[in-house]
């Protein structure tokens, strides 16, 4: 643990530049505004498709999003932080408004693709733009601002969009369209052309004249694919409350009813208790900070076992719910942190994808074991969390600051 002390919520958000809190002000807008996902479905069946179109219109969405990911690291580095976040948005506005207009599946699914592709390529430019804009002792505390602003955008998304819902369906893409264009907009006057706008890597050339980096050096970083792994691995544990959690609730005779009230409990208890705790959290040593929360996930699964009455249920809510808020600004903070410079946005695109292959698989893995084992799913829940938390703690074992990380397979900055 540091000597100095971490600074307090009040420090640190008195700290943040003000271009960095119109950032964070265009991202919650723009998550508030995040309809599509949601809606897809039900929008094109209303307009006549099939439910098995609709969802391959939404599956399409899905795949683009993970590459989005991929595709946002790479042109952080190349591009820099500030065109990535105003680029990506504003193509996103535009495929958005486009579905309004498109009558073919096809083309439909395709523009659906290309949408999940560019709308989430800001998410390592922003992650990025926050590390470089703050200072190191902060970071965890930034991050933990950064996701409250991301979760209220997520809880009010889906009010506002019902509303929006009630009068018109296409309101739901212009009202997403103009989200997107609005966080465009502040990242265009907060960034461009300010300190921070470009990232190392930005117009740096290896010696055949190639754009320096690519993601085999952060796949040589041999740690930091531990630090991955942990991330797959309690991402797979993790999404089972959307997965075997309602068929274990409705196997217990309990209603749907409550199964919502249990995914409100987490992100309210996120939400009310999460700045609170990361002050205490954020003096901790990262790997500590991520094993614990990554335990406390597998913990709480685990607890689902424990039998059918709604106070263990509740329990068990509030235990995975609390390695969540403990484990994830610290894990969130950790890619930007240990990155080269030139390769800040491929690192944290890096950690982000085998999360998301972790949701997509997670459901998959957790539905045939619950109808292979019934309540086992809990217990190798329990399993899976060990070798994450191994697996976190092997690859956060203290480092060299990350600007002294050796260069991976690219030409040093000084090099003509």
């Amino acid at each position: 643990m540091s000597d100095s002390r971490p600074p307090s919520i009040g420090t640190t958000v008195r700290q943040i530049p003000g271009r960095i809190w119109l950032v964070l002000f265009g991202m919650l807008v723009n998550r508030i505004g995040n309809f599509l996902q949601i809606f897809l479905v039900l929008y094109l069946t209303h307009r006549g498709f099939s439910a098995s179109g609709a969802a391959l219109a939404l599956g399409a969405y899905g795949a683009g999003s993970v590459a989005g990911v991929l595709l946002g690291g790479a042109a952080s580095d190349r591009l820099g932080y500030a065109w990535t976040i105003t680029g990506s948005m504003t193509l996103a506005g535009a495929l958005t408004l486009s579905l309004v207009h498109l009558d073919s599946l096809p083309l439909i699914a395709a523009t659906a693709a290309a949408l999940g592709l560019v709308a989430q390529a800001y998410r390592p430019a922003s992650s990025a733009m926050l590390v470089e804009s703050t200072p190191a002792e902060q970071h965890v505390m930034v991050f933990a601002i950064y996701r409250m602003a991301f979760n209220l955008g997520t809880t009010a998304g889906p009010l506002l969009g019902a509303l929006l819902l009630a009068r018109s369906y296409d309101l739901i893409f212009y009202a997403e369209a103009a989200a997107q264009l609005t966080f465009a907009a502040c990242a265009f006057i907060a960034l461009i052309g300010r300190p921070g706008a470009r990232s190392a890597a930005a117009g740096r050339r290896t010696a055949d004249g190639a754009p320096a980096g690519s993601y085999l050096a952060v796949l040589r970083d041999g740690r930091y694919v531990l630090f991955m792994l942990a991330l797959f691995l309690n991402a797979v544990v993790y999404i089972q409350h959307t997965s075997v959690l309602p068929l274990q609730i409705t196997a217990d005779g309990l209603s749907p009813t409550f199964y919502a009230a249990l995914l409100s409990l987490n992100a309210v208890t996120v939400i009310a208790l999460e700045l609170i705790l990361t002050q205490y959290v954020q003096r901790l040593p990262g790997r500590v900070a991520v094993g614990v929360g990554v335990g406390l996930v597998g913990v709480g699964m685990n607890l689902y076992a424990a039998g059918p009455a709604m106070a263990m249920f509740v329990i068990a809510t509030l235990v995975w719910t609390l390695g969540e808020i403990i484990g994830t600004p610290t894990a969130s903070a950790h890619p930007g942190r240990v990155a080269p410079e030139h390769l800040r946005g491929r690192y944290i695109a890096a950690a982000a994808f085998p999360m998301q292959i972790g949701y997509a698989a997670g459901p998959v893995i957790g539905v045939a074991l619950w109808s292979a084992a019934g309540e086992l799913v809990w217990w190798m829940c329990g399993v899976v969390t060990i070798v994450a938390v191994l697996a976190a703690l092997a690859g956060m074992r203290r480092r060299e600051p990350a600007g002294d990380l050796p260069d991976v397979g690219v030409v040093a900055a000084t090099t003509p």
